[in-house]
């Protein structure tokens, strides 16, 4: 349709896709009772026990990011 404007058509916006922490293949989860905590196995800490990076799944992904088939 066109108008005084030209054409008025809508227009579908898509959202650029961040690739997160959710879909990476270096995730390791596990589970401590009820909750499941999500570590990376290639970020190294001094923080947690186990000398992993403690991640949260939605969180934007790093450097390193391999994605899962």
């Amino acid at each position: 349709m066109n108008d005084l404007f030209g054409n008025t058509d809508t227009v579908q916006h898509q959202k650029p896709t961040i690739e997160t922490c959710r879909t990476c293949i270096h995730r390791q989860r596990w589970e401590c009772g009820s909750k499941v905590i999500s570590y990376c196995r290639v970020r190294k800490s001094n923080r947690t026990f186990n000398g992993l990076q403690k991640v949260k799944c939605n969180q934007q992904s790093c450097s390193q990011y391999v994605k899962t088939l």
